[in-house]
């Protein structure tokens, strides 16, 4: 029975010596999936994510706060839309979330994060927040609201005044 035991342990390691063995271990694993490459709008070319404004909004039930959020051309910016309310809502930016208005360079959250340079809608759950990193590239006015149903009729809207 030792032997047996032996034998079972010999070859529950021998992956993970063969693997140590040709450099594949879990510490290569993890660093190739660190940063994955995808295109960024050419706007984010240059910024310095240190200098980086945070600017929080709640989502409320049926509100947000606040309701009136304002950014300048050129700025990074770390935009946390904290849900603080006992259900579900989203953020519809209708152009707010064009290429041409803001440059994005991912959305954040506590469980992952997606890089892309392009979303239309952010939805957050109940008692969680979600981080959009972007750069604001078009003065002009910008409405978002919440999309679920009876959100937006109940108030749930606000502006987004993108200043040069």
């Amino acid at each position: 029975m030792s032997a047996v035991k032996t034998l079972v342990g010999a070859l529950r390691a021998a992956p993970i010596a063969i693997a140590l063995a040709f450099g594949t271990g879990v510490a290569g694993a993890a660093a190739a999936e660190e940063e994955p490459v995808v295109r960024m709008h050419p706007a984010l070319a240059g910024i310095d994510w240190t200098e980086v404004t945070v600017v929080e909004v709640a989502l409320k039930d049926h509100s947000y706060e606040p309701d009136e959020i304002r950014l300048k051309v050129g700025q990074p910016y770390k935009l946390v839309l904290r849900n603080v309310g006992a259900v579900a809502h989203d953020m519809v930016g209708g152009s707010l979330f064009d290429e041409k208005v803001i440059a994005l360079r991912m959305v954040n959250s506590s469980v992952g994060r997606v890089i892309a340079d392009y979303v239309n809608s952010v939805y957050v759950r109940s008692r969680n927040d979600i981080e959009l990193w972007l750069v604001p590239l078009k003065a002009g006015d910008y409405s978002f609201f919440c999309s679920l149903p009876g959100h937006r009729e109940d108030g749930m809207e606000g502006i987004v005044r993108i200043v040069p």
